[in-house]
């Protein structure tokens, strides 16, 4: 008995081990220095492999990414507001923080897929994004730097050269 509840441990603690996902989370490497895990860390990133439920990290996050005032600038776009909508007709939106960064948690809104995206920052045509979300919450799983063949590039709110009053922090 007792060794067949040993192997039964054994067995319940290896499957919860997920190789793909910790070689994922391993893959984001450390931290930028001086910037501590929270809100503002880790801009431009897949949010939702350590926010997706499997951890590391505690709070889950349906839709998360980051936006910046310009393509090819890592400046981030403070304050601006994302809206989302999906299939069933649910809305939701959410701000931007100083880092570009902006998420909305599981609990708050759990989207039917596929989900339609808007970014608004006064003064600015509203962009909208051409082609639903269909399942992948991390924004940057489509938008990374640089864009390419496997990406659309990041999100931003200006074309280079236009002047973007405000959107920055303190």
């Amino acid at each position: 008995m007792i060794r067949w509840y040993g192997f039964a441990c054994l067995c319940w603690l290896t499957a919860c081990a997920d190789p793909v996902h910790d070689d994922a989370v391993d893959a984001l490497g450390p931290e930028a220095p001086g910037v501590k895990p929270g809100p503002l860390h880790r801009p431009g990133q897949p949010c939702l492999v350590c926010h997706s439920g499997k951890g590391p990290a505690a709070l889950e996050f349906s839709l998360a990414g980051t936006v910046y005032k310009y393509l090819e600038s890592g400046e981030p776009m403070a304050n601006a507001v994302v809206q989302f909508v999906d299939k069933a007709g649910q809305r939701t939106f959410t701000g931007t923080n100083c880092a570009g960064n902006f998420f909305v948690q599981r609990a708050d809104f759990d989207p039917v897929f596929p989900v339609w995206t808007r970014v608004v920052f006064g003064g600015f045509p509203d962009a909208d994004m051409s082609t639903p979300i269909f399942r992948e919450g991390s924004c940057a799983h489509c938008h990374s730097d640089p864009p390419g063949e496997a990406s659309a590039g990041r999100i931003y709110i200006a074309n280079p050269g236009t002047p973007v009053p405000g959107g920055s922090c303190p």
